[in-house]
């Protein structure tokens, strides 16, 4: 398990590699939760400022591994469902995870991003795409529903229509259908994606942090709650934010260059 994910920080970015490329880095269970224990211990981190997820090789992650899922079939029906459950339930707290915590978390892919795959760049900040990129929403194609909180991330992403024809036909779209529809952000040449995907990873670490994490809250939560409640909490956070060292210092700077 060691060696199929590989965590390294760098100053202030945490660079989570996917590495089984070869088997295009689909997760084993265990895997998912791994993710989830490493994003929730950087959470109250200052010195992490942004969280960039990757795979090893020609892709980015094939979703589940469907070796295991056949490792099942030999079960009788409570016992499946209930080992999918318990499972399922584990793996899936990466993605609330991923959702609250302040840092920004930047997908860089490259090749193809299926089912689970598919779910981390819908659950990402930002997601930054190779021009040989493709996307698949697996799980109708072995009789299952969009999990990995997919469902949830792909409709805030693409809106209810788009979402519901990518889960319900299982088809594979290209990059750049995925940056038209809001899937993604940018598509870039292969051989750009790296340079492309750690300029952005090196501008949101030099952001002041205070004020990028509670935009990240706001956003996320913006569908959530009424109008009212939003601007409420956005008088709170941005008391809290001209009180933090940083709005003094990036005003005076600002100040100075005008002046």
């Amino acid at each position: 398990m060691s060696d199929a994910l590989i965590f390294e920080k760098d100053g202030p970015v945490v660079r989570i590699t996917i590495n089984r490329p070869h088997a295009m880095n689909a997760m084993k269970n265990g895997m998912w939760e791994s993710i989830g224990d490493m994003l929730r211990s950087i959470e109250f981190d200052r010195t992490v400022r942004v969280v960039q997820i990757s795979g090893a090789g020609d892709n980015f992650c094939a979703g589940g591994d469907v070796k295991e899922f056949s490792q099942t079939l030999g079960m009788d029906d409570v016992e499946r469902a209930n080992h999918w459950m318990t499972s399922g339930d584990k793996g899936n707290q990466m993605f609330a995870i991923m959702e609250r915590i302040p840092q920004p978390v930047v997908a860089r892919v490259r090749g193809m991003a299926a089912g689970g795959g598919l779910a981390i760049v819908s659950a990402s900040d930002l997601a930054i795409a190779a021009d040989n990129a493709r996307f698949l929403a697996a799980q109708i194609r072995i009789g299952v529903i969009p999990d990995s909180a997919l469902s949830y991330n792909l409709v805030r992403n693409v809106g209810p229509k788009r979402a519901k024809e990518i889960c319900y036909l299982g088809d594979i779209f290209d990059a750049a259908t995925a940056r038209d529809i809001g899937l993604i952000n940018r598509v870039v040449p292969e051989e750009e994606l790296d340079q492309v995907t750690e300029e952005i990873v090196q501008r949101l670490a030099a952001t002041p942090q205070e004020a990028l994490g509670r935009t990240k809250r706001a956003m996320n939560i913006a569908h959530r709650i009424s109008v009212q409640d939003h601007l409420a909490q956005e008088t709170i956070d941005i008391g809290a934010v001209v009180s933090h060292p940083d709005y003094a210092e990036r005003v005076t700077a600002f100040m100075t260059r005008k002046g």
